[in-house]
């Protein structure tokens, strides 16, 4: 059973959106939510995947529904927004967690096909969700939403054009929402993880796994981080313990950028 006060449940009785549900930082954070007292309403593409995470959640005694969306599809999110509040009557945090593993190599070498692939999830994506999202959210006075960005919307990596630009892009929305918002009850933030041990990281952004650990021990953290530790992020950024934070770009990569 899980506990029933507002100390133990901080996010009690509020309802979640979660895209990218499915796996990784989504993932972790859809749970995080959920035993912190919060209704999530969890999408992806892989609806196995969010049917066995909705059963996982429903197991420990917590709420939960699955919408099987793509955020490059604007009807998609259109219809995910309005399950939840068809479901809960209401919105109040959304995490925009979907979005595509980078296309790496020489500037010059990158193609309109390798631009629109990384884009559409990372820019267009971010920008379907938080639109309708935050049509919810100005009509009720309130609401949260967090946009999963990364170190690469704060700082270049050389051979990342692409990836980079979408980041600093997720990070330019984030703030110019939390400007439009916040006085009406809506606040805007980005998460800009470093290194964490996804299936995404595996697959798309290194060549090898010790790559990826070689690079992580040359972070002050000397260490990768774990989807877990981000989704504590999340539901910090979700929770009226940020109540005076929005337009912020919330870096978490075991201190790589200040190295």
């Amino acid at each position: 059973m899980t506990k029933q006060n507002n100390f133990s449940n901080p996010l009690a009785n509020k309802i979640a959106l979660v895209t990218g549900a499915s796996s990784g930082i989504g993932r972790a954070s859809a749970i995080e939510l959920a035993q912190r007292g919060a209704k999530v309403v969890v999408t992806a593409r892989r609806a196995a995947e969010l049917e066995q995470l909705v059963q996982e959640l429903r197991g420990q005694g917590l709420e939960a529904i699955a919408v099987t969306a793509d955020v490059t599809k604007e009807e998609d999110m259109v219809r995910a927004v309005d399950a939840a509040v068809a479901a809960y009557g209401r919105l109040d945090i959304a995490f925009n967690n979907a979005g595509a593993e980078g296309i790496f190599g020489p500037l010059v070498e990158q193609d309109n096909h390798s631009y629109d692939l990384v884009f559409e999830p990372n820019v267009r994506g971010v920008f379907n969700a938080m639109k309708y999202e935050a049509k919810v959210m100005l009509a009720q006075g309130s609401g949260t939403i967090i946009n999963n960005a990364s170190m690469g919307g704060v700082v270049g990596f050389q051979n990342g054009a692409l990836y980079i630009a979408t980041k600093h892009a997720v990070v330019g929305m984030t703030k110019t929402a939390s400007l439009e918002w916040f006085r009406q009850g809506v606040r805007v933030n980005a998460l800009c993880p470093g290194i964490i041990d996804t299936p995404m990281q595996h697959r798309g952004v290194w060549p090898s796994d010790e790559a990826l650990h070689e690079f992580a021990r040359a972070t002050p953290a000397g260490r990768v981080a774990s989807a877990e530790e981000m989704a504590k992020i999340v539901a910090f950024l979700a929770s009226d313990d940020s109540s005076y934070i929005s337009g912020h770009a919330l870096v978490a990569d075991g201190g790589y950028t200040a190295a």
